[in-house]
C-alpha cells in the first residue's frame, strides 16, 4: 500500500472515530434524558400514590365525622328525653310532696 492511501485510510479511520464519538454522545444524552423522563415519571406515581392516600384518609375521616354527627344527634335526642322525663319526676315529686304536706296538716288538725 502506498503512502497515499496510507493517509486516506487514517483520514477516514479519523472520520469514523468521530462520527462513532458523536454517536455515542448522543446515545448518552438520549439515556440521560430517558433515565431523568423515567424518574420523574418514578417520582410523579410516587406523589400520585401518596396523594391516593391522602384522599382515602379524607374520605375515611369524612365517613368518621358523618357517624359522629349522627351519634352526636342521637344523643342530643336521648339528653332531651331524659331532660323532660327529670322535669315531670321532679314536678310529680312536687305534687307529692305538696299532697303529703296537706294530709299531714289535715292530720294534725283532726288531733292526729
Amino acid at each position: 500500500m502506498s503512502d497515499t492511501e496510507i493517509e486516506v485510510w487514517k483520514q477516514r479511520n479519523e472520520i469514523l472515530h468521530k462520527k462513532i464519538e458523536r454517536m455515542m454522545e448522543e446515545s448518552r444524552e438520549k439515556d440521560i434524558a430517558l433515565a431523568n423522563a423515567l424518574a420523574g415519571d418514578y417520582r410523579q406515581k410516587e406523589a400520585d400514590d401518596l396523594m391516593m392516600k391522602k384522599l382515602e384518609r379524607i374520605q375515611e375521616l369524612e365517613q368518621i365525622n358523618e357517624e359522629h354527627r349522627k351519634l352526636n344527634g342521637d344523643l342530643r335526642r336521648e339528653i332531651t328525653t331524659l331532660e323532660q322525663e327529670k322535669l315531670e319526676v321532679q314536678a310529680d315529686n312536687k305534687k307529692l310532696a305538696d299532697q303529703v304536706m296537706d294530709q299531714l296538716d289535715r292530720a294534725r288538725k283532726a288531733g292526729l
